[in-house]
C-alpha cells in the first residue's frame, strides 16, 4: 500500500453508483493511484474508507488468477491495500486494515469491536484446573517463559515482574482496529471478531474466530481450516489448526498441528506438538507432545516430548476439594493404550506407563523406567527403558520432525543423556543402593507408593551405571588429553543441579541469576528476556563440562582432588564397553520387533512369501 490517497472524482463516483455502490458520505471514501472503479460493484461504504490500487490479479481458492476488486460487500471504517479481492461478505467488514494482496471471499462478518489486544493477555489456567498457575499468553510467548510463569509461583516478585512486562506488551498490541496481513487468504469463513491475522496466513472454512491472533509470515505461514472454532487464543508462526478443532483460552505454538476435532481448553501447546481427535484441559504441553486418538484425554498436567496411547486418561477430581489435583509427566514419557493415572502423580523422565495407577506415584528419581500394573498394584521396573529401541527411536526422530520454518523461538535440546537426565540417574543410583542395603532379603519392596522387585532393582542399578559411565566417557574422551585433569575443588552439590525448561536444559545457577535479574528489574522488556534465553541456551556445552566433573566425583564416590588420571582413563575405557553393551541391547530389542514371529498376517495369500512380504514392508 503506497499510503497516498486522494478524493474520488465525480466520474469515479458515477461509475461506482452505476455498479450498485452506495456511500454514507462519498467525501470520506479515498483511493490511491491505480484505483479502477469498474472493479468495484454492489459495495456500501460507511465512515472513512481507503482503497488501494486494484488493477492487478490475485490467486483465488482455485488454481486460477482473477481480477482484483471488491464485490458484494459492506465496509465501515476500513483500509484496503493494493491488489486485493474482496467479495461476498454476508454482513460487513468494520474497523479493519486489510493489507496488500489479501483474498476475502464468502465471509460472514469481519469486525473489531472496541479496543482489543487480540488474545494477548489472556490468562490460561494450566496444570491445575483450580487455578494458581495462570500463564498470560502473548504473541512471542516461548516455552521457557511460560514454564517460569507456571512453575515458579513461589517467586512472587518474579511473577509480578513478568506480568508487568507482559502488560506493557499487551498495551503495545492493543488497538481499535483489526488487521489482515499481506497475501493472506480468508475464505468460506463465518465470523472473525477481534482477530489479527499475520501475513501469508490461510483461514479456510473456519466457523468462528474471536479475540485472537494468527501470527504468520511468508517463511512460516499459519493455517486455520474447516470447521474450526477458537476464542481467546494465539497461534504462533507455522501453526496449523484444522478440521473441526475447538480452542478456548489456548496458545498454539510454532509448528504445532491440532486437527480432526481435537478439543482444548485453557491449554498451551509448544513446538511441534501434534494433537488430533482427543481432548485437553488445563494442559501445559511442552515440545513434541503427541495425542492421536479419539478416546485420549490430557488433563491438569505438564507434558513434554510425551506420547499418549489410545484411551490414555488421567483424573484430577477426587470429589472432595474439586478438580485441583495435578500431574507432572516429565520429558519422554509414554502412556500405553488405556493407561490411567489418578492425580496427583509425578512420572519420571522417559518412563513408559501401562495399566491403571491409583496410588499417586512419584517416580521422578527413577528415570527411564516402566511403570506397569500387576495384580492391581503399581510396579516399577527401574532403568529398563535405557535399553529400549523405542527410546532410541524417539530421541532420533524428534529433530527430524521439527516443522518450524523461519521462526524457532522455543529453545530445544534433544540429547537423551545430558546433565539433567544424568543428574536424575545419579539420584537413582543412590536410591537403588540405599534400598538394596536396607532391604537385602526382600523380594518385593515399596518405594514412593510403587512396588519394585529386587531383581529389577539390581538390573536397574546396573543399567543406570552403564548409561552414566557411557555418557561421561564420551564427554571425557572429547577433551584434549592435557585437559582431562580434574579440578581441585567442587562447589556445593546444589550448584550442579539442572532443570528442563520445557525443552531447554539449563544449569540451576544460571537460572537463579536470570530470575534475580528479573526481580531486580534488570531485564526490562520481553525482548530482553528472550535474548537472555538465547544466550543461556548457548551456554549448554560449557556448563555440561563443568557438571561432568561433579558427576565423575559422585559416581566414583571420591573427592574430586583424589581422582587420578589413571582412574579417568579407566572410566573412559569402561564407559566405551558400557555404551557398546547398551547399544547391543537396543539392537537386540529392535531385532525382536523384526523377528519372523512378528510376521503374523504377512504373506497373506501365500505362506511361502511371508518373509519376503515382511522384509519388503518392514525393511531390514
Amino acid at each position: 500500500m503506497n499510503g497516498k490517497y486522494r478524493a474520488l472524482t465525480a466520474d469515479e463516483i458515477q461509475v461506482l453508483t452505476q455498479n450498485g455502490c452506495r456511500a454514507e458520505d462519498w467525501n470520506r471514501v479515498e483511493v490511491s493511484e491505480g484505483f479502477c472503479p469498474d472493479r468495484v460493484s454492489e459495495v456500501y461504504f460507511g465512515g472513512t474508507v481507503r482503497l488501494g490500487s486494484n488493477r492487478g490479479s490475485i490467486q483465488g481458492t482455485e488454481p486460477i488468477c482473477r481480477p482484483c476488486g471488491i464485490h458484494r460487500a459492506t465496509l465501515y471504517h476500513c483500509t484496503v491495500g493494493d491488489d486485493c479481492l474482496i467479495e461476498n461478505i454476508g454482513r460487513y467488514i468494520a474497523h479493519y486494515d486489510i493489507e496488500d494482496g489479501v483474498l476475502l471471499e464468502n465471509v460472514g462478518e469481519v469486525y473489531c469491536e472496541g479496543e482489543s489486544a487480540f488474545g494477548n493477555g489472556t490468562a490460561v489456567s494450566v496444570i491445575n484446573e483450580g487455578g494458581g498457575r495462570e500463564v498470560l499468553i502473548y504473541d512471542e510467548l516461548t516455552a521457557q517463559t511460560a514454564y517460569i510463569m507456571a512453575m515458579y509461583r513461589q517467586r512472587r516478585q518474579t511473577i509480578r515482574q513478568m506480568e508487568r512486562l507482559i502488560a506493557r506488551r499487551i498495551a503495545e498490541k492493543s488497538s481499535t482496529r483489526g488487521r489482515i496481513g499481506q497475501h493472506s487468504v480468508v475464505v468460506n469463513t463465518t465470523s472473525l471478531i477481534n482477530v489479527r491475522i499475520g501475513s501469508y496466513a490461510s483461514v479456510r472454512g473456519a466457523l468462528q474466530l474471536k479475540n485472537g491472533t494468527i501470527n504468520s509470515s511468508k517463511e512460516a505461514p499459519s493455517v486455520v481450516g474447516n470447521g474450526v472454532t477458537a476464542c481467546d487464543f494465539i497461534l504462533a508462526h507455522s501453526a496449523q489448526v484444522d478440521t473441526g478443532s475447538l480452542l478456548r483460552h489456548c496458545f498454539v505454538g510454532e509448528g504445532v498441528w491440532i486437527e480432526n476435532g481435537f478439543s482444548a481448553e485453557h491449554s498451551l501447546f509448544f513446538a511441534n506438538c501434534h494433537c488430533t481427535h482427543g481432548e485437553a484441559c488445563a494442559v501445559f504441553a511442552g515440545p513434541y507432545t503427541v495425542s492421536h486418538h479419539r478416546s485420549s484425554l490430557l488433563i491438569a498436567g505438564y507434558f513434554s516430548f510425551f506420547n499418549a496411547g489410545s484411551g490414555a486418561n488421567q483424573s484430577n477430581h477426587m470429589y472432595k476439594t474439586g478438580p485441583v489435583h495435578q500431574g507432572i509427566h516429565l520429558r519422554g514419557c509414554k502412556f500405553g493404550s488405556d493407561a490411567y493415572v489418578l492425580l496427583p502423580a509425578c512420572t519420571g523422565v522417559f518412563t513408559l506407563v501401562t495399566g491403571r495407577h491409583y496410588n499417586h506415584h512419584d517416580t521422578d528419581h527413577m528415570p527411564f523406567s516402566y511403570l506397569v500394573e500387576e495384580n492391581g498394584e503399581s510396579l516399577l521396573i527401574p532403568g529398563i527403558n535405557l535399553r529400549s529401541i523405542g527410546t532410541a527411536r524417539d530421541v532420533g526422530k524428534w529433530p527430524r520432525r521439527d516443522r518450524r520454518r523461519g521462526v524457532a523461538s522455543d529453545l530445544i535440546h534433544y540429547e537423551m543423556m545430558n546433565p539433567y537426565t544424568g543428574g536424575k540417574i545419579l539420584k537413582a543410583i543412590k536410591i537403588c543402593e540405599f534400598l538394596m542395603a536396607k532391604y537385602p532379603g526382600v523380594e518385593l519392596l515399596t518405594w514412593n507408593r510403587v512396588k519394585i522387585k529386587l531383581p529389577s532393582l539390581r538390573r536397574g542399578l546396573l543399567l543406570y551405571k552403564q548409561a552414566l559411565r557411557g555418557y561421561l566417557s564420551r564427554l571425557l574422551e572429547a577433551l584434549p588429553i592435557d585437559q582431562r585433569n580434574a579440578p581441585r575443588t567442587l562447589l556445593p552439590e546444589e550448584q550442579y543441579e539442572w532443570v528442563d525448561l520445557a525443552g531447554m536444559f539449563l544449569a540451576r545457577p544460571r537460572l537463579q541469576r536470570l530470575l534475580e535479574a528479573l526481580d531486580e528489574g534488570e531485564i526490562d522488556s520481553l525482548d530482553a528476556l528472550h535474548r537472555q534465553w538465547r544466550e543461556l541456551y548457548d551456554c549448554y556445552a560449557e556448563d555440561e563440562r563443568v557438571w561432568m566433573w561433579f558427576a565423575l566425583s559422585s559416581l566414583l564416590n571420591k573427592p574430586i582432588d583424589q581422582i587420578t588420571p589413571t582412574e579417568i582413563e579407566e572410566l573412559i575405557r569402561q564407559g566405551k564397553v558400557d555404551q557398546a553393551r547398551l547399544e547391543a541391547a537396543i539392537q537386540q530389542d529392535g531385532a525382536r520387533d523384526r523377528a519372523l514371529m512378528m510376521a503374523v498376517g504377512y504373506g497373506l495369500d501365500f505362506d511361502q512369501e511371508r518373509e519376503a512380504d515382511f522384509r519388503a514392508v518392514r525393511g531390514n
